[in-house]
């Protein structure tokens, strides 16, 4: 049986080592990206792209459809537009961009000026053609896997505030302020995501840190409400034994001297 038991407690540990490292290579990437999408508005804006000549040599077009309206308010109009993808030598390499290049009809075989920040193509005659966090494969599986990375994030710096807590003296755990921290990160995620629709903006390229930062700081508020809680019953118990010892101590004596210590009488 403790075979048994010291088997599974191994297999254990060995899936908590391998789930940390995926959660860490996971982390840096999402560090990494959102360097790299902050880098690229930051060059967009200040006009520091890297200028090149690029020549179309495919593209392609694909019927996209869908009703007017939105929700309730959806009709039976239907809407028609083509999704072009444009594949792109620049620098004797192939990229594809999604876009037409803007007011000017690109097809195969014309030149364009494109804008390139490490040698991926962010604009394409002054048009932004650069996906973000939809950038292919690696960036739409990072968007699959943020809300386990966020919800780690949250766990994990409740996890070192509980440690600190601990060794103050305190030992107690606080289930609900990581659920509380996860909440309002998805809430943050759904007012990034419905802001900039109503506004017609792009997401902020920095939108990953805004979920576990408001989520974290949240938790964080609850657990030091808490902590403070438990100092205070601690101290009032504290006083409260004091006060009872206090009670049951038996009167001292007025002087100094007992019965058998008093002076004779004359």
């Amino acid at each position: 049986m403790s075979d048994a038991l010291e088997g599974r407690s191994r297999r254990t540990r060995i899936v908590l080592v391998v789930f940390r490292l995926a959660m860490a290579v996971v982390i840096a990437l999402f560090a990494w990206r959102t360097y790299e999408e902050m880098a690229i508005a930051k060059a967009r804006s200040s006009g520091n792209l890297e200028r090149a000549d690029a020549t179309v040599v495919n593209r392609t077009e694909e019927r996209r459809e869908s009703l007017g309206g939105a929700g309730q308010d959806r009709t039976s109009e239907t809407f028609v537009w083509y999704e072009v993808t444009l594949e792109l030598r620049v620098n004797g390499e192939l990229q594809s961009v999604k876009g037409g290049g803007g007011r000017r009809v690109l097809d195969v075989g014309d030149h364009a000026q494109v804008g390139l920040w490490h040698g991926h193509v962010i604009e394409l005659d002054g048009y932004y053609v650069w996906r973000g966090w939809h950038s292919g494969l690696g960036g739409n599986t990072l968007l699959a896997f943020y809300p386990l990375a966020m919800g780690y994030l949250i766990t994990l710096a409740v996890a070192v505030r509980i440690r600190m807590a601990r060794l103050g003296g305190i030992d107690e755990t606080f289930v609900f302020d990581i659920v509380l921290g996860i909440i309002v990160a998805w809430a943050t995620i759904a007012v990034l995501a419905l802001a900039p629709a109503v506004l017609g903006t792009d997401h902020p390229r920095f939108w990953p840190l805004m979920p576990v930062a408001t989520g974290t700081t949240a938790s964080m508020l609850l657990i030091r409400g808490q902590l403070r809680r438990m100092q205070l019953r601690r101290l009032r118990r504290r006083q409260r034994k004091a006060t009872r010892a206090g009670r049951e101590r038996p009167p001292a004596p007025a002087d100094d001297t007992d019965a058998e210590g008093a002076p004779a009488r004359p």
